[in-house]
Protein backbone atom coordinates (compact mmCIF):
# COMPACT_ATOMS: atom_id res chain seq x y z
CA UNK A 1 0.00 0.00 0.00
CA UNK A 2 1.36 3.67 -0.47
CA UNK A 3 0.73 6.79 0.86
CA UNK A 4 -2.17 9.26 -0.88
CA UNK A 5 -0.69 13.30 -0.21
CA UNK A 6 -3.19 15.95 -0.38
CA UNK A 7 -3.26 19.64 0.12
CA UNK A 8 -3.14 19.60 3.90
CA UNK A 9 -3.31 16.23 4.69
CA UNK A 10 -1.92 12.44 3.84
CA UNK A 11 -3.47 8.97 4.30
CA UNK A 12 -0.91 6.29 4.95
CA UNK A 13 -1.45 2.46 5.31
CA UNK A 14 -1.81 2.05 9.47
CA UNK A 15 0.81 0.24 11.34
CA UNK A 16 0.55 -1.53 15.08
CA UNK A 17 2.88 1.69 16.04
CA UNK A 18 -0.16 3.99 15.43
CA UNK A 19 -2.35 2.22 18.24
CA UNK A 20 -1.59 5.24 20.39
CA UNK A 21 -3.45 6.21 24.12
CA UNK A 22 -4.65 9.66 21.94
CA UNK A 23 -6.15 6.87 19.07
CA UNK A 24 -7.80 5.52 22.31
CA UNK A 25 -8.81 8.30 23.81
CA UNK A 26 -10.67 9.28 20.58
CA UNK A 27 -12.84 5.93 20.87
CA UNK A 28 -13.34 6.40 24.34
CA UNK A 29 -14.46 9.91 24.10
CA UNK A 30 -18.42 10.03 24.09
CA UNK A 31 -18.43 13.12 21.65
CA UNK A 32 -16.49 11.35 18.77
CA UNK A 33 -17.81 7.67 19.00
CA UNK A 34 -21.62 9.08 19.46
CA UNK A 35 -22.37 7.53 15.66
CA UNK A 36 -20.10 4.86 15.82
CA UNK A 37 -20.47 1.43 16.82
CA UNK A 38 -16.76 1.13 18.93
CA UNK A 39 -17.62 2.56 22.35
CA UNK A 40 -14.24 2.04 24.54
CA UNK A 41 -11.04 0.43 23.52
CA UNK A 42 -7.60 0.04 24.84
CA UNK A 43 -4.32 0.51 22.64
CA UNK A 44 -3.78 -3.48 22.87
CA UNK A 45 -7.35 -3.52 21.21
CA UNK A 46 -6.34 -1.16 18.76
CA UNK A 47 -2.93 -3.20 17.75
CA UNK A 48 -5.24 -6.04 17.06
CA UNK A 49 -7.93 -4.50 15.12
CA UNK A 50 -5.29 -2.85 12.69
CA UNK A 51 -3.50 -6.46 12.44
CA UNK A 52 -6.49 -7.96 11.36
CA UNK A 53 -7.33 -5.23 9.25
CA UNK A 54 -4.16 -5.05 7.29
CA UNK A 55 -4.42 -9.07 7.25
CA UNK A 56 -7.79 -9.07 4.89
CA UNK A 57 -7.00 -9.15 1.27
CA UNK A 58 -10.51 -6.91 1.12
CA UNK A 59 -9.60 -3.97 3.17
CA UNK A 60 -7.72 -0.99 3.04
CA UNK A 61 -6.90 0.69 6.40
CA UNK A 62 -5.40 4.38 6.49
CA UNK A 63 -4.74 6.82 9.24
CA UNK A 64 -5.43 10.62 8.44
CA UNK A 65 -2.26 13.02 9.20
CA UNK A 66 -1.42 16.79 8.88
CA UNK A 67 1.51 17.44 6.80
CA UNK A 68 2.04 20.40 8.99
CA UNK A 69 3.08 18.54 11.61
CA UNK A 70 2.38 14.78 11.31
CA UNK A 71 -0.42 14.79 13.58
CA UNK A 72 -2.26 11.22 13.54
CA UNK A 73 -5.93 12.81 13.23
CA UNK A 74 -8.29 10.24 12.71
CA UNK A 75 -8.94 6.88 10.13
CA UNK A 76 -9.96 6.02 6.90
CA UNK A 77 -10.64 2.38 5.26
CA UNK A 78 -11.79 0.88 2.01
CA UNK A 79 -13.57 -2.34 3.68
CA UNK A 80 -15.01 -4.19 1.71
CA UNK A 81 -13.42 -3.58 -1.88
CA UNK A 82 -15.38 -5.94 -4.32
CA UNK A 83 -12.71 -5.96 -7.49
CA UNK A 84 -15.20 -8.50 -8.94
CA UNK A 85 -18.17 -5.97 -8.99
CA UNK A 86 -16.27 -3.22 -9.08
CA UNK A 87 -17.25 -1.35 -5.87
CA UNK A 88 -15.80 -0.67 -2.17
CA UNK A 89 -17.63 0.67 1.15
CA UNK A 90 -15.55 3.87 2.57
CA UNK A 91 -15.82 4.49 6.35
CA UNK A 92 -13.97 7.76 7.79
CA UNK A 93 -13.47 9.03 11.59
CA UNK A 94 -11.60 12.12 12.23
CA UNK A 95 -11.26 11.24 15.94
CA UNK A 96 -9.25 14.85 16.86
CA UNK A 97 -12.26 16.94 17.58
CA UNK A 98 -9.91 20.05 17.67
CA UNK A 99 -10.01 19.52 13.78
CA UNK A 100 -13.60 18.94 13.07
CA UNK A 101 -15.26 21.16 10.61
CA UNK A 102 -11.61 22.47 8.70
CA UNK A 103 -12.13 20.04 5.63
CA UNK A 104 -10.11 17.54 6.68
CA UNK A 105 -12.41 14.25 6.67
CA UNK A 106 -13.59 15.36 3.16
CA UNK A 107 -9.66 15.77 1.41
CA UNK A 108 -8.88 12.61 2.90
CA UNK A 109 -11.72 10.98 1.52
CA UNK A 110 -10.86 12.41 -1.86
CA UNK A 111 -7.68 11.03 -1.77
CA UNK A 112 -9.30 7.81 -1.84
CA UNK A 113 -11.92 7.77 -3.81
CA UNK A 114 -9.86 8.99 -6.76
CA UNK A 115 -7.35 5.74 -6.05
CA UNK A 116 -10.78 3.91 -6.07
CA UNK A 117 -11.78 5.25 -9.59
CA UNK A 118 -8.30 6.02 -11.53
CA UNK A 119 -6.11 2.75 -9.85
CA UNK A 120 -8.22 -0.05 -8.69
CA UNK A 121 -10.87 0.32 -11.20
CA UNK A 122 -13.66 0.49 -9.54
CA UNK A 123 -17.02 2.39 -10.85
CA UNK A 124 -18.42 2.99 -7.35
CA UNK A 125 -17.76 3.59 -4.04
CA UNK A 126 -20.65 3.65 -0.91
CA UNK A 127 -21.07 4.14 2.84
CA UNK A 128 -23.06 4.36 5.85
CA UNK A 129 -24.07 6.86 7.73
CA UNK A 130 -26.75 7.33 11.11
CA UNK A 131 -29.11 9.55 9.79
CA UNK A 132 -28.68 11.65 13.26
CA UNK A 133 -25.26 12.52 11.99
CA UNK A 134 -26.15 15.50 9.44
CA UNK A 135 -23.11 16.88 9.48
CA UNK A 136 -21.57 13.81 7.80
CA UNK A 137 -24.02 13.29 5.11
CA UNK A 138 -23.58 17.21 4.24
CA UNK A 139 -20.08 16.40 4.10
CA UNK A 140 -20.84 13.58 2.13
CA UNK A 141 -22.94 15.38 -0.45
CA UNK A 142 -20.26 17.88 -1.45
CA UNK A 143 -18.53 15.19 -2.49
CA UNK A 144 -20.80 13.88 -4.79
CA UNK A 145 -22.45 10.98 -2.81
CA UNK A 146 -26.47 10.37 -3.06
CA UNK A 147 -28.22 8.97 -0.47
CA UNK A 148 -30.08 5.44 -1.73
CA UNK A 149 -31.65 3.97 0.98
CA UNK A 150 -32.72 4.92 4.16
CA UNK A 151 -34.24 2.34 6.92
CA UNK A 152 -35.40 3.38 9.81
CA UNK A 153 -34.87 1.97 13.51
CA UNK A 154 -32.04 0.36 11.66
CA UNK A 155 -28.83 0.61 13.84
CA UNK A 156 -29.13 -0.30 18.12
CA UNK A 157 -26.08 1.31 19.58
CA UNK A 158 -26.15 1.57 23.72
CA UNK A 159 -26.67 5.53 23.33
CA UNK A 160 -29.62 5.03 21.60
CA UNK A 161 -31.69 3.41 18.02
CA UNK A 162 -30.93 5.48 15.16
CA UNK A 163 -32.00 4.86 11.34
CA UNK A 164 -29.01 3.88 8.89
CA UNK A 165 -28.86 5.90 5.23
CA UNK A 166 -26.65 4.13 2.52
CA UNK A 167 -25.27 6.74 0.14
CA UNK A 168 -23.63 5.97 -3.38
CA UNK A 169 -20.92 7.98 -5.48
CA UNK A 170 -20.64 6.03 -9.06
CA UNK A 171 -17.52 7.07 -11.22
CA UNK A 172 -18.98 8.93 -13.67
CA UNK A 173 -20.44 11.39 -11.38
CA UNK A 174 -17.42 12.22 -9.26
CA UNK A 175 -15.48 15.22 -9.83
CA UNK A 176 -12.28 14.84 -8.03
Amino acid sequence: MRTFIGERVYVRPMSETDATSVYAAWLNDSEVNKYLATKSTTVEELKRYIATKNGQSDTLLFGMFLKEDNRHIGTIKLEPIDIANKRATIAIMLGDKREWGKGYGPESMRLLITHCFNELGLEEVNLGVLAQNVSAIKSYEKIGFKEVKREAGAITYPNGIFDQVTMTLHTDSYVS
